[in-house]
């Protein structure tokens, strides 16, 4: 807890890399989830380790089809580290690999925090043209395997040669079901992943259901700020408007 917290708040340069691939969520009162708040200073290491294996990859492949031209951002999740791997993976290529084209695919399995549909759902198609190509997806993590294997079939199916999977981490199930070609680390299943791009999504959806479970919002405040590691000023802005928002209001 005490190494968890100090992360939160420590330096760019002194990040535990070792730490962040193999981390432990915070536990809060009342909850079945354990909660791991990412900062933007660690997804952004994140992505320069995750650039790296990418780079191996194109220079370890003597056929040249095997090398990714095409990588496709999953919306929401895969788009922040999508946009870090975009500096890295085209301004930053090895001498004589392809220029990956970027597009985006949008996919959606989670309402909110523990809360999945049924099956997958694309909200919209493929944006570039993949026909033959060896495509990389990008998405924040695997969870239960089964939006990487929905998303490895479907655009198999839509025409590429080869699919390679990103994630930033990757959870138990997901790792028997469909491990990712490339992932930066691994968390326990009941780990909720408080990415940079959710983080007041987060706060949004989950203090209506400490309020239904009978905390207070100064019992939420201490949630949020004292095991979770947000900050004050972020609490200070949406925990009122969290609090009094009914969970039938919270949108899906």
């Amino acid at each position: 807890m005490d190494t968890y917290l100090k992360q939160l708040t420590c330096s760019r340069e002194f990040i535990d890399l070792d730490f962040w691939k193999n981390p432990q969520g915070v536990s809060v009162p009342d909850d079945e989830l354990n909660f791991l708040l990412v900062p933007d200073a660690v997804e952004s290491a994140a992505c320069l380790d995750l650039a790296k294996q990418v780079h191996r990859w194109q220079s370890e492949q003597d056929d040249s089809t095997e090398r990714i031209t095409r990588a496709l951002m999953v919306t929401m999740g895969g788009l922040l580290p999508s946009v870090l791997l975009y500096d890295h993976l085209v301004e930053g290529r090895l001498d004589g690999s392809p220029k990956i084209e970027f597009g985006t695919l949008g996919v959606s399995l989670y309402k909110g925090p523990g809360q999945r549909y049924q099956n997958p759902r694309v909200q919209h198609g493929i944006s570039i043209p993949i026909s033959g190509q060896t495509v990389l997806v990008i998405d924040d993590l695997g969870d239960g395997g089964g939006t990487l294997q929905f998303l490895n079939q479907y655009i198999l199916d839509s025409g590429a040669r080869r699919v390679l999977t990103l994630v930033m981490y990757m959870k138990p199930k997901a790792k028997n079901v469909c491990d990712a070609d490339f992932s930066f680390g691994e968390t326990p299943q009941d780990t909720w992943i408080i990415t940079p791009r959710e983080r007041i999504e987060t706060l949004m959806k989950r203090v209506p259901v400490w309020k239904q479970r009978g905390a207070s919002m100064n019992e939420c405040r201490r949630r949020l700020i004292d095991l979770i590691g947000y900050t004050k000023t972020e609490v200070n802005y949406y925990l009122e408007r969290a609090y009094i928002r009914s969970l039938r209001n919270i949108s899906t």
